[in-house]
């Protein structure tokens, strides 16, 4: 008999700690895990090896006396999908895939009842936000351009027009050189000025590749250092065709499977082509009037003792630090935040 084919997952992002902790509630087993990282001399080909142990008491087992529990060692793998199961079975995990999920998302019942879900599960097209790859970026961004420049300009040299521009130049400049009236080379020098010129233009229209003002590199690493300084979201849009939809969380970059998260950008890259799988805790999902909420209301009234109105001038000043926050955070109407637990990638037959 033919074996029916089997999905294989990809895993690019585990948080090992989180997983255990929802396991362990759902199935009240006891579970410990050994993560034991080793390094070699490149960082980048560090590993993670988890050994995850399964200990499970039976009161009604006729063990005998002075027993131990019984151990029983589970490869992650196998974890991670009993994991899942766990979750759809005792309906804690809401699947949000597909266009008509994320219609279903944009409705505000549906949001309270999302606000009431444990985890939830989401599959489409991401993007991979890492704002430390980017500060770096910006970092060496004047000397990339300034190299795409200078390649640029040798590239436009080598071509046959420019060599025959050049040696034009140089012809007439020998035959301007030979004109012994002063006046008349003069005059015969002003075409040949606009013709450098011409060939000027041509050299800079090529070889003006990332024209970014110093003001607005500088600005991005500020931004970056001060408020998501070592971040890295995933968003997940489970319908391309309603982009305002989304899924979204950080991921912390010792929980990626390859914990040198350049690998992930070279291998799917920032945007990559194939779909993606999260799996995670339901943090926030915010609907238009939850800015209605105002932990500052308690200040509004006119009559404050000496102390409120020291509070109120302190709380005032981190209020608006948090308005700021709000603007990096960017979790609004109609996205949905999470804790990732899980992130992959899924092949197979089994799909």
């Amino acid at each position: 008999m033919k074996k029916k084919n089997l999905s294989l997952c990809d895993y690019l992002y585990v948080d090992t700690k989180k997983i255990l902790s929802v396991y362990n509630q759902l199935t009240g087993a006891v579970v410990s895990a050994g993560d034991a990282t080793y390094a070699t001399v490149n960082p980048a080909e560090s590993k993670k090896k988890y050994d995850f142990k399964i200990f499970k008491g039976d009161s009604g087992s006729a063990a005998q006396e002075g027993q131990g529990a019984q151990e029983q060692v589970k490869p992650h793998h196998l974890l991670f999908q009993e994991l899942e199961q766990e979750l759809v079975n005792q309906g804690q995990l809401v699947e949000l895939s597909g266009k008509k999920m994320a219609e279903q998302i944009q409705d505000k019942e549906f949001r309270k009842t999302l606000k009431d879900t444990f985890c939830v599960k989401v599959t489409g097209r991401c993007v991979l936000e890492h704002y430390e790859r980017m500060r770096k970026i910006s970092e060496a961004f004047p000397d990339i351009a300034a190299l795409i420049n200078e390649s640029n300009k040798a590239a436009v040299k080598s071509t046959e027009a420019y060599k025959e521009l050049v040696e034009q130049i140089k012809v007439r400049e020998a035959e301007i050189a030979k004109i012994k009236d002063r006046n008349a080379r003069n005059i015969q020098q002003a075409p040949l000025k606009e013709q450098k010129k011409k060939l000027q233009d041509l050299l800079e229209n090529h070889t003006k590749a990332g024209v970014v003002e110093p003001w607005i590199l500088d600005g991005l690493r500020t931004w970056i250092d001060t408020f998501i300084s070592g971040i890295i979201n995933l968003r997940v849009y489970p319908d391309q065709e309603q982009m305002a939809v989304q899924v979204f969380g950080h991921l912390k970059q010792e929980n990626f499977f390859d914990m040198d998260v350049s690998a992930f950008h070279f291998t799917y890259g920032s945007v990559p082509t194939e779909e993606v799988t999260m799996l995670g805790i339901v943090s926030s999902v915010p609907n238009p009037e939850d800015a209605a909420f105002n932990p500052h209301q308690e200040f509004l009234s006119g009559d404050l003792s000496s102390k409120e109105a020291v509070e109120r001038g302190f709380r005032s000043v981190f209020r608006g630090f948090e308005s700021f926050e709000q603007m990096v955070r960017t979790c609004r109407y109609p996205r949905v935040l999470v804790s990732p637990l899980l992130v992959y990638r899924e092949m197979g037959g089994g799909r």
